[in-house]
């Protein structure tokens, strides 16, 4: 088997390294460029198609490609070279831009990856091969979820639709019955067509999505875990730290000392 040759692993920010231009130059992409994006917001373009920029939707750019990005653009991205062989084919299959049943499960990767590139270790290059593998096999098996799944295009928009309200309004009602009235469906219909598209139940997305968020406000901010209880959907500072401890197997003041500790080694 041929492996990746990793070129560039990181985090952009077009802020900062574009200013006030609103729109990159085309270029022609010479390795695959797979970027995850940390915030909604933007437009990016390849071979002359549109993908709203999306956390959920991950965009995966070919050797050849032309490619240019509307901003503000904010991700986390793997540049890679491959040869020849079933990697190769697997990553030039998959579509431009992959909608994510998890994208959690690739942050996680991409987080990962960037620890290792940036820490010494002898063994880190036999890791980061190996998340790199994870990384193409997890998203070959998106692709073969988008062939099985049988859910025509309507659905996925409403799914779509459905996920970038969620990150709209985190603090307000986001039950099933809620949402399945903001979209016109029944709540069976939308409860289906959600978990299909994302792999997961309703409640146990927006819990996930919620949790996340408490933690980059955590890591990010100085508001108190009250605060950031209320601000995330959670009814109480309790009922968020007993949701938080069941996921993460930790207090949000464990994890808060823990995050610290491995950032200050």
């Amino acid at each position: 088997m041929v492996l990746p040759k990793i070129v560039a692993v990181g985090i952009y920010d077009s802020a900062k390294r574009t200013g006030s231009v609103r729109i990159s130059k085309k270029r022609t992409t010479t390795m695959f460029e797979l970027e995850l994006p940390l915030e909604n917001g933007g437009v990016s373009y390849i071979e002359g198609n549109a993908c709203p920029i999306r956390t959920e939707t991950l965009i995966c750019a070919k050797p050849g490609q032309i490619r240019h990005t509307k901003f503000p653009f904010r991700c986390l991205f793997l540049h890679m070279e491959l040869g020849q062989g079933r990697l190769f084919e697997m990553l030039r299959g998959l579509p431009d831009f992959v909608f994510l049943r998890d994208a959690s499960h690739y942050r996680e990767i991409f987080s990962r990856l960037f620890h290792y590139e940036n820490s010494p270790g002898y063994d880190h290059e036999i890791i980061m091969q190996s998340l790199v593998l994870d990384l193409i096999y997890s998203l070959g098996q998106e692709r073969v979820g988008m062939h099985s799944g049988g859910g025509g295009r309507p659905r996925r928009d409403v799914v779509e639709k459905a996920l970038s309200y969620i990150d709209r309004h985190p603090s307000e009602d986001l039950s099933l019955e809620k949402l399945a009235s903001v979209f016109s469906l029944s709540p069976i219909h939308f409860h289906n067509s959600f978990k299909t598209a994302v792999g997961k139940t309703l409640r146990e997305y927006v819990e996930e999505r919620r949790i996340r968020l408490a933690v980059e406000r955590m890591l990010t901010t100085d508001r108190t875990l009250t605060q950031i209880a209320f601000d995330c959907g959670f009814s109480s500072q309790s009922y968020f730290s007993f949701v938080f401890k069941r996921r993460m197997g930790m207090t949000p003041r464990q994890y808060a000392r823990a995050a610290l500790g491995r950032y200050e080694d």
